[in-house]
């Protein structure tokens, strides 16, 4: 069971998008640092039901979200440079962190 101060990440990625193949290890890097608050999931979008991408909200990959107590706090899409990416994801994590 979760406890409800854990944060989960959640990146969702397609397995013919190239920038979520170089985002995944670059995340996964990220979660280490901030575990055990920090849980990190990938979904892959063609092997899970499109209901349950559609109700994540999900429409472009890769897409990051943040969730806490089972409430989506933040997201970034990814379809602009990875650096910016892991910069947003590392400033969403801290902004939950501290609060």
């Amino acid at each position: 069971m979760i406890r409800s101060t854990v944060l989960v990440s959640v990146l969702w990625v397609a397995n013919w998008c190239r920038k979520c193949i170089y985002l995944k290890p670059k995340l996964e890097k990220l979660a280490a640092e901030y575990y055990p608050r920090l849980c990190f999931y990938t979904v892959d979008v063609n092997t899970v039901s499109h209901k349950l991408v559609a109700r994540a909200g999900v429409t472009k990959m890769p897409t990051i979200q943040l969730w806490k107590d089972g409430k989506k706090q933040a997201e970034v899409i990814g379809g602009h440079n990875a650096y910016w990416v892991i910069g947003d994801v590392q400033e969403m994590i801290e902004n939950e962190c501290n609060t």
